[in-house]
This record gives structure tokens, C-alpha cells and sequence, in this order.
């Protein structure tokens, strides 16, 4: 027994080591518990030849459970024997300040290339959209995230070009506040609508929706802010949430302030707020009803502001049979905008509707329509005085769940044209995208 027992607490000491050689600054005390495993080899060693010096021996061994609570942040787990704890299957985990964690994120990497062909002038709205004739790049994402503790989580999602890069999206949020209540702060895209909040490798469509990039800017909305949510006590899923940010720039805050410089007061910054319902109308159907709003001034004048109201909705059918990933999707959005501006108030609106098919794990059909207004005297769009249309059809294949190719048609009516002849643009993409590492799971 006391060979046993000399190898168990070996054991023991070299793991505890171990964990403290992986912590920065704590070489130090690795070292100390290096010469406790000697002393206790000693005393073992001694204990066949003296019995009554084994209490030497304990005494190690609840230095070595000392300096393993210090290592873990937690009290030891107890031993079996121990009569008053219950069986490890029951006996309740380290929870807390206290829990320990792994310290490696979660990191991928996500590019989507495009080959892009057009006939005619082709006037895209959208940041990622493959606006050149032959290939781009539309967007090389690197998505790293991570619990932080108990309390938070950290997300972050950084997009790289070939001329820079840029953060578009990195924020904490809170893990435990209680009573459904939850709150994140830092860059993030506002939760308005179904489109806005999304990244490029989860659309249906090589485009982004015309609407999001007329009147959110080519990026979306986002800024750098705080946001309070909620899950309401309600027999049915539902939320809401509340945004306050910096909302400005042309590609990031288009209906709102121009740059970073004009937000001069806190009542400048943008105000954002979502109502989003989840209901189960059968065992294989479900609904997603949103309602958003933002508020915020806009450039065209002192004191002038813009109102974004948008209605969303998404109808899910998830098919039986044939095994992996089957289902039938719908989902449309409205969007209606109304922005001060001197001696006068413009109003227009936009929104879209998709259905798509996803009839096996590697393939799916979709398919858009689009139309977006046009108003008169419009400082952001003097040309845009009429309406705009747009369909558009893809057929997407997944060979796994880290690649996609997808080929696309677009039909463009951009019926603000003088030129007849140069209102009607047609679209052909294909577009492959790869994942390397982590692949979350996708927003529902």
C-alpha cells in the first residue's frame, strides 16, 4: 500500500505541475510543489521503516489538495470514501466564479470568392456584393469567440480584404444576469429585421437585399453600443430588446448621421428596438414574427431625425424522411422610412421575399423578389425618384457543412434609368465559400 500510495501522490504532483507550467507566472510555484513531491517521496520512502511518521505523509497530501484548489480555482473533488458527500453521478459540479474552463475560443475562418458576369450598367448596393466583372473576393471573415467566465461571453467577427480590414462585430455578453434578462456591449450589427443582423455565409443569395443596403449603408447597421434583451415570461417564446449606439457613416448608418464626427451629444446616437415571436404551428411547422424599429438624427440638418419601421416574418417546414437537413423556408420583410429634412419630410419604403427548398443535406433552390421605392429630392439618392425591381433565382450544393458552391441569376429593373435600354441588368454569379475551423450553428 504505501508503494500505491507513493505513486498516486507522484502522480498527482506532476499533474498539478503541469497545470501551473500552462499558466503564465506561475513557473514559481510549480517548482515549490516540485520539491513537496520530494519531500513526500522521502517520507514515504521512510513510512516502511517508521509507521507512526506517516502523519508526515498526510499532511503532504492536503498541501498538494491546497495547492490544486489554487490551481483550479475550486475546491478539490472529494474523495469517495468520504461518507458525507454523495456518489459522483449526484454529487452537484464547481459552479460560480470558482468554475474552471478552457482558455482556447472557438476560431474559424470563412471566405466567400464570386465570379461575377453582367449585362449591362449593374449599380449594387451592398458592401460584399461582387460588383466587378471576373472574380472577387467578397469577404474573408475570422470569427473568433469564447466564454470569458461565468459571467461572460465575448464575439467577435473580423473581415479581412485585399486592400485592409475592419471589425465588424466584437462584443461581450453577459451569461447570468437572471429573470431572462440579457445585455451585451461593444461593436455589434442592430438587431432590426431578419437581414440586417446576418453575416455573408448565411444568406440564400450571393446579394445582399437591396432595401438593407438603401437605407442601413452597404455593411448594415452596426455600431459601437450596449443592447438589453429579454425573454418574456410568456407560454410562447418571445423577446424584446432595446439598442443604444453610434450609428453613422454611409456604409454602416446611411439613413442617419454621415460620420463618427457629427454624433455631438447623446441625442445623436440611435435608438433600435426589436419584438421577435416564436410560435409552433405543428409538430413540423414553426413561425418567427418580428417587429423592429430605430430612431436616430440624420445629416440633412440641425435637429432633423430618421424613423426605420420594419415588419419581418419566417415560415419553416421541416420535411420527414431521406435523414440530414430537409426543410421548406419562407421569409419576407417590409421596411418603411421616414426622414426629416428642411421644410419637408421624404418617405419611402422597400422589402423583399424569399422561398427556398432544401430538399436534401447538399442541395438547395431559392429564390427572391425585391422592390424598393423612389422618392423625389432625395439628398442620399437624387437619381433614385422611381421604383426599383429585382428577382433573382440560386441553386446552392454543399458537399459538407464547410463548403458551398452556389450559382445565381439576377434580373435587375432599375426603373429610375433615363435610357430604356439601360434599365434592365442581368446577373450570373457563382460563388464558392469554405470554412476552416469552428462552424457555429447559423441564426434560426
Amino acid at each position: 500500500m504505501a508503494v500505491l500510495d507513493r505513486i498516486s501522490t507522484s502522480i498527482r504532483a506532476w499533474a498539478v505541475a503541469a497545470a501551473l507550467l500552462a499558466v503564465p507566472a506561475s513557473q514559481a510555484l510549480a517548482e515549490e510543489i516540485m520539491a513537496e513531491e520530494v519531500v513526500a517521496e522521502e517520507v514515504l520512502e521512510s513510512s516502511e521503516e517508521q509507521p507512526p511518521e506517516l502523519e508526515q505523509g498526510d499532511a503532504i497530501e492536503d498541501e498538494l489538495r491546497a495547492l490544486e484548489e489554487e490551481v483550479i480555482g475550486a475546491p478539490a473533488w472529494p474523495e469517495a470514501s468520504d461518507a458525507s458527500v454523495a456518489p459522483t453521478g449526484d454529487a452537484p459540479r464547481p459552479t460560480g466564479p470558482q468554475a474552471s474552463q478552457s482558455m482556447n475560443p472557438d476560431i474559424s475562418l470563412i471566405a466567400d470568392f464570386a465570379l461575377a458576369g453582367f449585362v449591362g450598367d449593374p449599380a449594387l448596393v451592398g458592401g460584399h456584393d461582387p460588383s466587378a466583372v471576373g472574380f472577387n473576393l467578397q469577404g474573408l471573415e475570422l470569427a473568433i469567440s469564447a466564454s470569458i467566465d461565468p459571467y461572460f461571453r465575448f464575439d467577435s467577427a473580423i473581415v479581412l480584404g485585399l486592400f485592409g480590414l475592419e471589425i465588424e462585430e466584437a462584443f461581450g455578453t453577459t451569461l447570468g444576469l437572471g429573470w431572462g434578462f440579457q445585455a451585451r456591449a461593444g461593436q455589434f450589427l442592430t438587431a432590426f429585421g431578419r437581414a440586417n443582423p446576418t453575416h455573408l455565409h448565411q444568406w440564400n443569395f450571393v446579394t445582399q437585399p437591396l432595401v438593407v443596403g438603401k437605407f442601413f449603408g452597404g455593411e448594415g447597421m452596426r455600431g459601437l453600443g450596449s443592447e438589453l434583451s429579454q425573454l418574456l415570461p410568456l407560454p410562447w417564446y418571445a423577446t424584446w430588446r432595446v439598442s443604444v449606439q453610434n450609428i453613422a457613416g454611409g456604409a454602416t448608418g446611411r439613413s442617419f448621421l454621415g460620420a463618427d464626427a457629427d454624433i455631438e451629444t447623446l441625442l445623436d446616437l440611435t435608438v433600435a428596438g426589436r419584438l421577435e415571436q416564436f410560435f409552433e404551428l405543428g409538430s413540423h411547422i414553426d413561425l418567427l414574427w418580428g417587429l423592429s424599429a430605430a430612431n436616430g438624427a440624420n445629416s440633412s440638418g440641425r435637429a432633423n431625425r430618421t424613423d426605420i419601421f420594419g415588419t419581418d416574418l419566417l415560415l419553416k417546414w421541416h420535411l420527414e424522411g431521406g435523414g440530414g437537413h430537409r426543410e421548406i423556408g419562407w421569409q419576407s420583410e417590409l421596411l418603411v422610412r421616414r426622414r426629416q429634412v428642411p421644410a419637408d419630410v421624404l418617405q419611402d419604403f422597400g422589402g423583399y421575399s424569399e422561398l427556398y427548398w432544401h430538399w436534401s443535406p447538399e442541395w438547395q433552390i431559392a429564390t427572391r423578389y425585391e422592390f424598393v421605392s423612389g422618392v423625389a429630392n432625395d439628398y442620399l439618392d437624387p437619381d433614385w425618384d422611381a421604383a426599383r425591381h429585382r428577382g433573382t433565382a440560386s441553386l446552392s450544393y454543399y458537399p459538407s457543412h464547410f463548403s458551398r458552391l452556389r450559382l445565381e441569376y439576377g434580373a435587375d429593373f432599375l426603373g429610375y434609368r433615363e435610357a430604356p435600354a439601360d434599365r434592365l441588368v442581368h446577373m450570373v454569379f457563382l460563388q464558392l465559400e469554405l470554412v476552416a475551423g469552428a462552424h457555429g450553428a447559423h441564426t434560426y
